[in-house]
């Protein structure tokens, strides 16, 4: 597949450039089973493990079937994965404990992550327009977290993965970038190796840490464990294993930039997703935060093409 000789990227693929949008669509709706799995009582960073489990087991199967067991030894394939697993729990926990709309936006700082990794991996120039990007991205951060004089910090620990969500998001689609020799299968198989392993071990310390604060009555919890463990293999299996599966092997195919664009059809999905079922506390100044973020993306998208 051609490249750009100065910077690297594959020409745009309009087949992974589908997979990447039609995947972020999808994640879009994620925070809806989570939500379901806390109320049969798998809550936090527990029903993500249990659904990384259900979506692991489809994906080390077809990995084998497809012959790609052997790019686990390859160093590149789990330092990409290490970045996506981390992206994948942190989103995860944020849209948990926040407001989901709100962690969207945190996490669609991409343009600021993307242009930094970049600079940091491949050593590229931050010209005039990426720092413009920047500065766009920053100022609908301060926005989005209430504007006024007083330093802009996130509310709670949701937000706080959200931002650090798309950090490791950014990092790891610079990663993928012109990686056409990283094959998706066992790729895909590895995040989710390393997204269980994350979220059962924190969830397991976090389980420690608080259970000499819990009253032992409070402890006992009752699980609806056919329809837990139907919905967690629904949700693993058949949605989040496709979508991660998309997004990874389109996104092998498109410039970084152009794959920040495109997933921002999850912030479309679950702006009006979350906002019909559940509805969010964000005032007007929050909205037009996130609407100067999803600028930034769009204009890191047309510097990009037209420095190609």
């Amino acid at each position: 597949m051609p490249t750009t000789a100065r910077t690297g990227y594959t020409k745009t693929d309009r087949a992974g450039a589908i997979a990447v949008a039609a995947g972020a669509a999808i994640w879009g709706l994620f925070w809806l089973p989570l939500r379901y799995l806390s109320d049969l009582g798998v809550s936090g960073l527990w029903a993500v493990s249990l659904v990384m489990s259900t979506a692991a087991v489809p994906s080390l199967l077809l990995m084998w079937q497809q012959k790609e067991s052997r790019d686990l030894l390859r160093k590149d394939t789990w330092l990409t994965s290490v970045a996506l697993a981390a992206a994948t729990v942190l989103y995860f926990t944020g849209i948990l404990y926040s407001d989901v709309i709100r962690v969207i936006f945190l996490f669609y700082l991409l343009p600021l992550w993307t242009t930094l990794s970049a600079r940091l991996i491949y050593g590229e120039p931050i010209t005039r327009a990426k720092l413009l990007v920047i500065a766009t991205a920053l100022c609908g951060l301060w926005l989005l977290l209430g504007g006024g004089t007083a330093l802009p910090l996130p509310k709670n620990v949701g937000d706080w993965c959200g931002i650090a969500a798309g950090l490791c998001w950014g990092v790891s689609l610079s990663l993928l970038r012109g990686r056409a020799e990283t094959r998706p299968f066992a790729v895909t198989s590895s995040t989710l190796i390393c997204a269980l392993i994350l979220s059962a071990t924190l969830a397991s310390l976090l389980y420690l840490i608080n259970a000499d604060s819990v009253e032992p009555a409070a402890q006992v919890i009752t699980i609806d464990w056919q329809g837990t463990l139907g919905l967690a293999g629904i949700f693993g299996a058949l949605i989040l294993f496709p979508a991660m599966l998309g997004q990874i092997w389109g996104a092998r195919r498109i410039p970084a930039p152009t794959a920040a664009l495109l997933t921002m059809t999850e912030i479309l999905v679950a702006t009006v997703s979350a906002g019909l079922i559940i509805g969010t506390d964000l005032p007007p100044i929050a909205w037009l935060g996130g609407a100067i973020i999803v600028l930034a993306v769009c204009i890191d998208l047309l510097a990009h093409h037209k420095q190609s």
